[in-house]
């Protein structure tokens, strides 16, 4: 992600292998989003603005890592793909706000309100048939 200012965000997580990556991911995560949550609040702060809702986004990101995030407290999260989406969900728990940001076909579309009872929204409806799907 992108702070006001164009500089980037750092990532929550990054994907690791080995026993070693369960144990310190969960580390990593808490200690990105503060220093994440901490930047996006300075910057709304130095702009005269009230703290926007910051959504973690799972792309790619295994159920332990969202997990691990929900944690910490945190409740939005955003993901790309509508399966990898309906596969996530069931695995976490049903406060998790998820909001769904990659292209979404219409063809997917019932799938995705179907197979994610926790979807909050859907940001990315760019045409009216998606939208009646």
């Amino acid at each position: 992600g992108f702070r006001g200012d164009g500089a980037r965000l750092p990532a929550l997580c990054s994907l690791r292998g080995g026993a070693d990556a369960e144990a310190g991911a969960a580390a990593d995560i808490r200690r990105n989003l503060e220093d994440v949550q901490a930047q996006v609040r300075d910057a709304a702060a130095s702009h005269g603005r009230g703290v926007p809702r910051l959504v973690a986004v799972s792309k790619l990101m295994p159920a332990s890592a969202v997990q691990a995030a929900f944690d910490t407290g945190h409740r939005a999260f955003g993901e790309n793909y509508v399966q990898e989406l309906i596969g996530k969900a069931p695995q976490l728990p049903d406060e998790v706000e998820w909001r769904f940001i990659g292209n979404l076909q219409s063809n997917k579309a019932k799938s995705l309100v179907a197979g994610v009872p926790n979807l909050a929204v859907v940001e990315t409806v760019d045409t009216a048939k998606i939208a009646t799907a």
